[in-house]
């Protein structure tokens, strides 16, 4: 009876350590092709400052692009004033604005973003 508990546990043992190094190499393999496929891995930054109110202060505001390589990612703008600074976050699809419609200092940044 100990025999035999101990050949099962043997057994089982081995089917295990089988069964890891079979989810190893697939998983290993998965990656070795998503990395191929994705050969490219940039991100393409913009920044640009600004005042968006005239009659006070300097170029306190900006607007900074985050994009990946097939042009989408994010735009983050942030308006400063004297009393307070709202920072605002829109989506980026494909070089255009995806449900917000965007300021003229975001279309010029997203432009220039896009063509660098």
């Amino acid at each position: 009876m100990n025999n035999l508990l101990l050949l099962l546990a043997l057994l089982n043992t081995f089917w295990l350590a089988y069964l890891t190094f079979i989810v190893y190499k697939k998983i290993t393999a998965i990656s070795h092709t998503k990395s191929d496929s994705t050969v490219q891995h940039s991100f393409k930054v913009g920044l640009s400052r600004f005042n968006p109110f005239q009659n006070m202060g300097g170029d306190q505001s900006f607007v900074l692009c985050l994009l990946d390589n097939t042009n989408s990612g994010a735009i983050i703008t942030s308006l400063h004033n004297r009393d307070s600074t709202r920072v605002y976050a829109k989506q980026i699809k494909n070089g255009q604005g995806e449900s917000q419609s965007l300021s003229d200092e975001e279309v010029k940044l997203l432009a220039k973003t896009v063509s660098n």
